[in-house]
């Protein structure tokens, strides 16, 4: 082979790896764009049933009322937070999501937790899988409890008596 047929031959790799490159790229960002706007519709229908239970919780209240007044604020609120999430474009979001956590960087932190343990809660809450008892898995669950009587054991006045109890 010649010097400029190699050169040819890697000019060409170069392009076409790069094309590869691009069109993992487009695809990656379609995906993630498409991901986006499902969570972005989801966080819409949330807030959307959010604004409905209030308005539901405005209902109980006599009508006019201060508390009824006031939930139904809230209520209109939601509502028009869901409808602008329903409707802005998941670039803009993004952009105002970043523009926010460069402005106050602890509170974004402390909001981003605050929403991550609301979405486990809620998760876990619409699990209709999950067993009502304690889980193998549950931090909490220690075992046994310490405090039960052993299998078989009964209640005795003379355990209280023999301690000092009664």
């Amino acid at each position: 082979m010649t010097k400029t047929s190699e050169k040819t031959m890697a000019e060409t790799a170069k392009e076409r790896a790069t094309e590869v490159a691009q069109d993992v790229s487009d695809a990656a960002a379609d995906k993630t764009r498409r991901e986006a706007e499902k969570a972005r519709d989801m966080a819409a229908e949330e807030t959307q049933k959010a604004a409905d239970a209030a308005e539901a919780a405005a209902g109980e209240f006599d009508p006019g009322s201060m508390q009824a007044q006031a939930i139904e604020q809230v209520a209109t609120r939601i509502d028009d937070l869901a409808n602008q999430l329903r409707h802005t474009d998941v670039d803009r979001i993004a952009r105002m999501v970043g523009d926010a956590a460069r402005a106050n960087p602890l509170m974004f932190v402390t909001g981003a937790a605050l929403a991550g343990f609301a979405a486990t809660r809620f998760l876990k809450a619409r699990d209709p899988a999950r067993a009502r008892g304690h889980r193998a898995d549950d931090p909490w669950n220690t075992g046994p409890d310490p405090y039960a009587a052993a299998p078989g054991a009964r209640f005795d006045d003379r355990d209280l008596t023999s301690r000092g109890a009664v």
